[in-house]
């Protein structure tokens, strides 16, 4: 029907940024917030249930991040389309979300009437870019950046310990008993690393890990 409206999910995890959304949104004729999210994890569920046209996320957030939300997101549901709605625009945010799947990534000062065409133009497909944001898309993909893209910078800390622990040939129990923390954590970590670098196993990501760098394949073999 003509006349339906644009469904869309909030997610962000301060209620008074959720609550100014909907306040604003819920005015317009042709956009209804039909759910609120506080943290990523709860925005897949809801997409799973509701299915919405648009969702406005949030990158920063307790537990499962904005990036790792969308990439699940765009997987149980392609028709939904992300806009990435944030506060930081530096390229450790930028090229993962967009990675992950988003269509749109807008700042959090935009004008309301912007955000709102923004969210029409995301229903009909169309990606709406901050201009700071589209500068530095246009320089990556010219190759203009002044240095390549760093493939871990979407690792934590603890990503990256687990990662050079693989290299190195350990085993779960292995790599638990080596930074202090249990298996189970070690596989949540396992999968996150995996699904960040967008790889298949733990031998893709030694190989990975080798090749790029983070580890010299000499220096996990002793002698």
């Amino acid at each position: 029907m003509e006349n339906e409206k644009i469904s869309v999910l909030l997610v962000d995890d301060h209620s008074m940024v959720r609550m100014g959304l909907k306040a604003y949104l819920g005015s317009l004729p042709d956009i209804e917030v039909i759910g609120e999210a506080g943290t990523g994890a709860e925005a897949v569920r809801m997409v799973a249930d509701l299915t919405p046209d648009v969702v406005l996320m949030d990158l920063l957030m307790p537990g499962m991040d904005g990036v790792e939300a969308t990439r699940q997101i765009r997987r149980i549901s392609p028709a939904t389309q992300v806009i990435v709605l944030t506060s930081y625009h530096e390229d450790e945010h930028i090229f993962p979300a967009i990675r992950a799947g988003a269509l749109s990534y807008v700042l959090k000062d935009i004008d309301p009437d912007e955000l709102a065409e923004t969210i029409r133009r995301a229903h009909a497909g169309e990606a709406v870019l901050n201009p700071r944001v589209a500068a530095r898309l246009v320089q990556e993909f010219h190759g203009s950046g002044a240095q390549a893209p760093n493939p871990f910078q979407e690792l934590t800390e603890r990503e990256l310990e687990v990662l050079r622990q693989i290299a190195a040939g350990k085993n779960n129990r292995e790599i638990a008993g080596a930074l202090f923390i249990s298996e189970k954590t070690v596989k949540t970590h396992i999968t996150n690393i995996l699904s960040k670098l967008h790889l298949a196993d733990r031998t893709q990501a030694a190989v990975f890990a080798w090749k790029s760098g983070i580890v010299r394949r000499d220096s996990t073999t002793s002698d």
